[in-house]
């Protein structure tokens, strides 16, 4: 009995004492060391992310430019019979890097098409906004992020918005 106890204290010791890697061991690691990156979604205004709002009509988004020539768009169509007013916040958090905001209306009658348009904010981490952007029904906004003086792999914070308007 004595050697039953010593064994399964014995084993249950051992078991305690192999090291595993702690959930913390990396938290100090930069953003230019995060693997993998997602690269070929979002990159083109044909195949844009799709703004999923939640219940209160916002949406958060937190990605990375990884190049010169790399570009992040999303898009949100009003599929309501109201007017929407959109709001599109880019950047200004700590830890933010240079970007440029630029936003599209597509009206989507075959005529009209408004955009890019950008901020004078363009290129810096200072926030970018676009407030008060009118969206009728059935029209897209489009929001690209990129960083066309790329110097290093840029961080940004994408918050999205949209309410109910009626005159």
């Amino acid at each position: 009995m004595k050697i039953k106890k010593f064994l399964s204290v014995l084993l249950i010791s051992a078991v305690i004492m192999i090291p595993s890697a702690s959930a913390f061991a990396e938290e100090n690691i930069s953003a230019a060391e995060i693997t993998p990156y997602v690269v070929g979604i979002g990159d083109s205004r044909d195949n844009a992310l799709t703004i999923t709002p939640n219940e209160y009509g916002g949406a958060i988004y937190d990605l990375f430019i990884q190049s010169a020539t790399d570009q992040d768009w999303f898009k949100w169509t009003n599929t309501t019979t109201n007017l929407k007013r959109i709001g599109v916040h880019v950047g200004g958090f700590s830890g933010n890097g240079p970007s440029r905001a630029g936003i599209i209306i597509n009206y989507n009658n075959g005529l009209a098409e408004l955009g890019p348009l950008y901020t004078g904010k363009a290129g810096t981490a200072e926030a970018q906004s676009f407030s008060n952007v009118l969206l009728p029904p059935g029209a897209t906004i489009y929001v690209v992020v990129d960083n066309p003086n790329f110097s290093a792999m840029t961080q940004y914070h994408l918050n999205f918005a949209h309410y109910n308007i009626s005159f």
